[in-house]
């Protein structure tokens, strides 16, 4: 391995995100929400695009995972999605939250109720969701073991999985640029 010069400023620029430079995304995930206003959420990128690979600019480049916050307001729900190649973790930051996990399209919801600092992770091949069950809003950090994870898919049959299926070829057309 090369050991690379840079100065410091250099560095903070490439590898540093700050707060005072994020906005919340409430458009990235509206394709969902068009669908059912339950769905309504707001993404703020930190380390790499995530599996919408939506071109914001301004993200630390990854190499390995990605990191976003999420708000989830009162009463909405992150729909139940899988990814086939990576797992995902949501880690709470504030509020009361219930993980939704599915072995498969036709099996049983089980719902898993968090709080402030707890974490769940699903791995590869499991349907799973969050639900905003509280009278406030939710924060969490999401994590996504790749940093260009396959598009989700949804349950068999959803409308979120027939949109997933128009929406596939646009997404191939933004990762390579």
């Amino acid at each position: 391995m090369t050991k690379e010069t840079f100065s410091i400023e250099e560095f903070e620029k490439k590898y540093v995100a700050r707060l005072k430079d994020r906005t919340l995304d409430w458009n990235v995930l509206k394709f969902q929400e068009e669908i059912d206003p339950a769905y309504r959420r707001a993404q703020m990128r930190y380390i790499g695009r995530g599996a919408t690979a939506n071109n914001d600019t301004n993200v630390i480049q990854g190499e390995h995972f990605t990191l976003s916050t999420m708000v989830l307001p009162p009463g909405c729900i992150g729909p139940l999605h899988l990814h086939d190649d990576v797992e995902e973790v949501f880690f709470i930051l504030e509020g009361e939250v219930t993980a939704l996990i599915q072995e498969d399209s036709n099996s049983e919801v089980h719902e898993i109720k968090l709080s402030a600092r707890d974490c769940i992770s699903s791995p590869p091949g499991v349907y799973r969701g969050i639900r905003n069950d509280g009278k406030e809003e939710a924060r969490m950090l999401v994590m996504l073991g790749a940093i260009k994870p396959n598009l989700p898919t949804y349950p068999e049959g959803s409308e979120l999985e027939e949109l997933r299926k128009q929406r596939a070829k646009e997404r191939e057309a933004i990762i390579k640029g």
